[in-house]
């Protein structure tokens, strides 16, 4: 047996469908992007950009930002939504990346929006940063300055904006408090600033400082958050496009920053994935967002999360996007009839049995979580492909990425019973009791077991894995 099957064969833990546990993405009601969160009162604050653009849209629309909160990261309750419309000078469905932090008893929300080209013509328009003031987490934001904290006028756009009226080197603020009480803001796309903030926090003390990674293999992109851990300071980062996650360290908030390593490879159906850094509760976790949910997309995403661990040398793991997340337990599923085989998904639309290998052991896990609300149903989802799972179709098993249709969603659900062959487990098609899963040689087919060898290739064993 493979070393990461960990537990006996009789443990099998399923998650049931309209859960309010928060396997990926942990928000499903709504499409929500660029993540943020802070603690307050033991309570965290997450805060994202609301997707609203249609299912064929080409571009973000983001009328608002909404506000969750969660004790136990597992339930998340909508607490609030900020329209954009709260700046006034501003323009568009530009609600795009924020991010609020509590200082001195009141908090301080930097956010991402649009401003018009100058009346005269003269100078640049474009998205720029704004910042918004509250004594609660959730309600009563109100706009601190009347005004841009940026005016896109005062830094340098990247060579291949200059062509637009509008900019967008002034994006994504990510805003941090050292011990010593100083503030900072990090922001940008293709180009990376930095400024202090004054005692005030809504503005700068001192000049805005533009920002280079040493040894980056790859240009900067925008999505940067700056966080400490243990006295070293951390720079996460998108790169490159499609993006991929990065991150650099230094021994002080303002640099200068080495490159480090990736954190986590491009999404398979989104070109962004704005991560955050959050600590709660002893916990690490890694915060970003996808585009997983049914009719998701690049203007259509989910935010996630996973653990996010450190190395003895600070450094840290790199992360793989997962269906599970962090508050459920992926499943191997072994064939009754050749313990050696085991359920595996493909890159594509492909699914088999085979052996268990330690080199490709993603693939052979499943997140169990079903699509229609029944006693016993359940959905297989691969657990490296959000928002994929196992269907049949005109009696041919595949892996699919859900549609949003109920047609789909019937076809992505079984019925579990137990095992035909006196043991595990037997999954028959839901609308149809006498048609299930098994298992055939290399491949795994959908069939109508009469003997008793039929019966053992139609029970399997489902376990945890590490």
């Amino acid at each position: 047996m493979s070393p990461f099957l960990t537990r006996a064969l009789g443990a099998v833990l399923f998650a049931l469908a309209a859960s309010s546990q928060a396997d990926n993405p942990i928000i499903k009601e709504r499409f929500s992007a660029d993540p943020a969160a802070i603690v307050h009162d033991g309570k965290v604050y997450l805060y994202v950009g609301h997707d609203q653009a249609a299912p064929d849209g080409d571009f973000f629309v983001l009328r608002e930002w909404n506000i969750y909160s969660s004790t136990d990261l597992e339930n998340w309750t909508l607490e609030g939504a900020v329209p954009r419309k709260i700046f006034e000078w501003a323009e568009a469905d530009s609600a795009w990346a924020a991010q609020a932090v509590e200082h001195d008893g009141r908090f301080y929300w930097y956010t991402t929006v649009r401003m018009p080209v100058p009346p005269s013509g003269e100078g640049l328009g474009g998205y720029t940063l704004g910042v918004a003031v509250s004594d609660h987490p959730v309600i009563g934001w109100k706009d601190a300055l009347g005004k841009p904290l940026l005016d896109p006028n005062e830094t340098e756009p990247a060579p291949h904006m200059l062509e637009h009226q509008h900019s967008w080197d002034d994006i994504d603020p990510t805003v941090f408090i050292d011990h010593d009480g100083q503030a900072y803001l990090y922001w940008g796309n293709s180009h990376l600033y930095y400024a202090k903030l004054a005692e005030d926090m809504i503005s700068f003390d001192g000049e805005i400082h533009r920002v280079e990674i040493a040894n980056m293999p790859g240009t900067f992109t925008e999505a940067p958050w700056l966080h400490e851990k243990n006295g070293r300071y951390y720079l996460t980062f998108a790169m490159n496009y499609p993006e991929e996650l990065a991150y650099a360290m230094s021994h002080s908030p303002k640099g200068p920053w080495e490159f480090k390593g990736k954190l986590m490879e491009t999404l398979e159906d989104s070109g962004t994935s704005h991560q955050a850094i959050l600590e709660y509760q002893g916990g690490d976790y890694f915060v970003y967002h996808t585009a997983a949910l049914p009719t998701g997309g690049n203007f259509r995403r989910s935010v996630s999360m996973e653990a996010l661990v450190y190395n003895a040398d600070g450094t840290i793991q790199p992360i793989t996007p997962t269906a599970s997340g962090i508050t459920h337990a992926a499943q191997a599923l072994q064939s009754l009839a050749d313990t050696d085989e085991y359920l595996r998904y493909g890159d594509h639309s492909s699914v088999s049995m085979g052996a268990l290998s330690a080199a490709d052991r993603w693939q052979f896990q499943w997140h169990l979580a079903a699509l229609v609300e029944l006693d016993n149903a359940v959905s297989f989802q691969p657990e490296t492909r959000m928002g994929y799972y196992l269907s049949h179709q005109e009696g041919e098993l595949s892996i699919q990425r859900h549609n949003g249709t109920d047609a789909f969603a019937q076809s992505a659900t079984f019925i579990k019973v137990d095992g035909l062959a006196g043991q595990g487990s037997s999954y028959r098609l839901l609308n149809d009791s006498s048609t299930y899963l098994m298992s055939k040689g290399d491949g795994l087919t959908l069939g109508q077991p009469g003997s008793a060898a039929e019966r053992k290739a139609a029970s399997f064993q489902a376990m945890p894995v590490e």
